[in-house]
């Protein structure tokens, strides 16, 4: 015997409520133009093209690594952030084939952080704790001054130009800072602007640990938009960082006047009359050819969190590997 559903007393219910965020038209129509784009070509590939491998969020494991040019590690080196852990890394990456090895630090990495340990000194003796108990770890505690970086170039909101072969060069800005979530390293308050004018313009690689805002950045949106308007403004060829393991991945963008106008508009710091000049790009796109337009290089972002949960040591993603 089975039962239906009783009748409601108080007639029937309501259909669920369709919240609809502020300016939710703007980006509508955002989205439509953007659909309608015809960007234009990219520009010509170097002859010699240089192989690019990233990871991040290794948390003391080691995931295989493909040979390449250029190795970039966007943080968390460890899990408890003590000097045992990002040694140990630090020789492991040392030790890899690559040219260059060029590293930041991530939230984890607390050891790289002395303002943060200065501050929160019970917060570092919890780490500590558990790093000693951890039988995975062969703990010691020493300072930071004590490490041995080795082959690798540690960037900490700075920058770096490597020299390769074939008059190749590429120049690197390297940022550990992330929105604050808990209680972590190099962090800052969310509303607060860490991120505008200070990547040099002629940048053509973006390593952070956190992400930019919309863009590999997980269901909740996590990233930086100070950070997003930066990339905007530098338009670098790629942007490469970790921290939300969850957005593994990699996706491209065009910053040309309709791919800035968009980007603006999703990140909700701009308005009606940027769509304007948004709807003028793309119809510039349907009067002009592309191939009479000038290039827009690519902006390629690579989240290369390589676990899947830093409290289990499972590494499930593999490092991504990209030519420029």
């Amino acid at each position: 015997m089975s039962f239906g559903k009783l009748p409601n007393p108080s007639g029937p219910e309501p259909a669920p409520r369709i919240v609809k965020l502020p300016r939710h038209r703007l980006r509508s129509v955002a989205s439509v133009l953007k659909s309608l784009h015809r960007p234009p070509c990219p520009p010509p590939l170097p002859t010699h093209l240089l192989k690019v491998v990233c990871i991040s969020d290794t948390h003391c494991t080691h995931p295989p690594i493909p040979p390449g040019d250029l190795l970039l590690h966007a943080g968390d080196l460890s899990k408890w952030g003590t000097f045992s852990e990002i040694q140990a890394q630090l020789t492991w990456l040392s030790r890899q084939p690559h040219k260059y090895k060029v590293v930041i630090a991530g939230n984890h990495d607390l050891l790289l952080d002395p303002k943060f340990k200065e501050q929160h000194p019970e917060r570092w003796e919890q780490a500590a704790y558990a790093a000693s108990d951890d039988t995975r770890i062969n703990h010691v505690d020493y300072p930071a001054a004590h490490l041995d970086w080795g082959e690798v170039i540690y960037l900490q909101n700075s920058s770096v130009t490597l020299l390769f072969p074939w008059d190749r060069s590429v120049r690197i800005y390297g940022s550990p800072l992330t929105p604050q979530h808990g209680l972590s390293a190099f962090q800052h308050r969310p509303s607060e602007d860490v991120w505008t004018k200070k990547v040099p313009q002629n940048t053509d690689i973006i390593l952070t640990h956190g992400p930019p805002r919309g863009h590999l950045d997980g269901f909740k949106k996590s990233g930086c938009p100070f950070m997003m308007q930066e990339v905007v403004r530098v338009r670098p060829r790629l942007v490469v960082y970790g921290h939300i393991h969850v957005a593994y991945g990699t996706e491209e963008r065009i910053y040309d006047r309709v791919g800035k106008a968009y980007e603006q508009i999703s990140g909700q710091w701009a308005e009606w009359g940027v769509l304007a000049g948004m709807a003028w790009g793309v119809l510039l796109g349907y009067l002009i050819p592309s191939l009479w337009r000038h290039p827009e290089r690519r902006t390629t972002f690579v989240n290369a969190a390589v676990v899947d949960g830093w409290e289990n040591y499972i590494v499930k993603n593999e490092a991504v590997v990209l030519q420029i």
